[in-house]
């Protein structure tokens, strides 16, 4: 914890790219792997790798009552630091400035033990001790760093992209490689892990673990866009781009009727969308899919404005009311898993005749929402037929795609989509 600290507090000194990323890199390669693993975690401002779906629930009051306990300072002196310098993790390192040393060395190994102790504690009279234990043990600067952790606010100027620069750069690999492999695990630390051991194109996708999504970048215009399509061969893809949230869905009947909705942040968000997990288990095979969630007219057949799915937003239980007024669907654009392989590294091209493919085995009406959707109630799991002006529509559908063959059909496919 002492390297650590002193590590960030350099990070957080200068403000070139190249320093931080060589900082970083020299302490990897110093450190133990095991060690320099759970480092690249904090570093990345996170508490567990992204995958997993624990948190600590331990928010700034928590915090608070911690540091007056361990400090012995009044509230008074708590709010004059913090005012200070509207970071809780500094307020910390100077109310403890004068505190003793306890004599006792902290590792981060000690740190990853106790904040895996307060995920799988309950309520804030179970995690209170754990966290004043910390902060008693920690020098002023380590209190410093264990705060700025814990509150998911680092604040040195680093993000997970350049933990992953330092990454190739201290073990020799190329940076896209860590990025693929770090974007299939969600776990910065195993990517650290098998960079040591030179075996990042061991990476394998993890079905449930939700992927880092890819973006899109914007063109100023048709020529531009078209320009990126220099192969005869290659053939200009156009979909359009819809209006709700991004979601990835992970799906593997085989083990079980499971189904997972993930959102742009890595956030489950299936129990938001009832009605999309009975439809979904309708493939076949395990699939991981990409596409977004619309709220959508059954009667008109076409997507709602973003305003009626904002209803059923940030809920993560729905009413049947809801479901019933603010229908959604899956419009899947893309395929990232199918067939046991990973499909990512595909064409673009290809991808998209393997979904053709993947619809074309779901039996007719398969996808329809007759199907009954659960949803939880104070009774347990209420169990209804969808709204009538629904029923017969498809819950998951593929997004149309054509074929652009000039920059000037493309400013005629974007004119038609405005």
């Amino acid at each position: 914890m002492p390297l650590f600290s002193i590590l960030a507090d350099s990070i957080a000194s200068t403000r070139k790219k190249s320093e931080k990323i060589r900082l970083l890199a020299d302490y990897f390669r110093s450190r133990g792997v095991d060690e320099a693993a759970q480092a690249a975690i904090f570093l990345s401002g996170r508490v567990f790798p992204a995958w997993e779906e624990r948190t600590l629930q331990a928010g700034g009051s928590l915090l608070w009552r911690a540091l007056a306990e361990v400090s012995g300072k009044p509230d008074v002196a708590l709010t004059a630091a913090y005012r200070k310098f509207g970071d809780m993790g500094l307020a910390g390192e100077e109310l403890l400035a004068a505190k003793e040393s306890s004599g006792a060395t902290l590792s981060l190994a000690d740190l990853a033990a106790a904040f895996d102790q307060i995920a799988r504690s309950s309520g804030a009279a179970q995690k209170l001790p754990i966290i004043v234990d910390l902060l008693r043990r920690a020098a002023p600067v380590e209190a410093k760093y264990i705060i700025k952790i814990i509150s998911g606010d680092l604040r040195i100027g680093l993000r997970e992209s350049l933990v992953e620069e330092a990454i190739a750069a201290a073990f020799g690999a190329k940076l896209a490689e860590v990025q693929r492999a770090n974007m299939l695990l969600g776990d910065i630390a195993e990517t650290l892990r098998l960079a040591a051991a030179h075996a990042l194109g061991s990476a394998q996708m993890r079905i449930f673990h939700p992927v880092g999504f890819m973006l899109a970048s914007p063109a100023q215009s048709p020529q531009e866009a078209f320009s990126y399509f220099s192969h005869a061969q290659v053939q200009v893809q156009v979909e359009d781009k819809y209006d709700g949230i991004r979601a990835q869905a992970h799906v593997d009947s085989a083990t079980g009727p499971n189904v997972r909705i993930f959102s742009r942040t890595l956030d489950e968000i299936s129990p938001s969308f009832p009605e999309l997990v009975p439809a979904l288990r309708a493939f076949p095979e395990p699939v991981v899919l990409d596409g977004e969630i619309l709220a959508w007219s059954g009667s008109t057949n076409q997507a709602l404005p973003f305003s009626e799915l904002q209803k059923r937003l940030g809920r993560k239980k729905v009413s049947e009311s809801l479901v019933r007024g603010v229908p959604v669907v899956y419009m899947v654009f893309d395929i990232l898993f199918a067939g046991g392989r990973l499909t990512l590294e595909e064409p673009l091209a290809q991808r998209r005749q393997i979904l053709e493919q993947l619809f074309a085995a779901v039996p007719e009406g398969s996808f329809s929402s007759e199907q009954l959707i659960e949803l939880e109630g104070p009774q347990g799991k209420l169990v209804f037929e969808p709204a009538v002006t629904t029923a017969g529509s498809p819950r998951v559908l593929l997004a149309p795609c054509v074929q652009a063959h000039s920059a000037e059909h493309l400013a005629e496919l974007f004119e038609q989509a405005r």
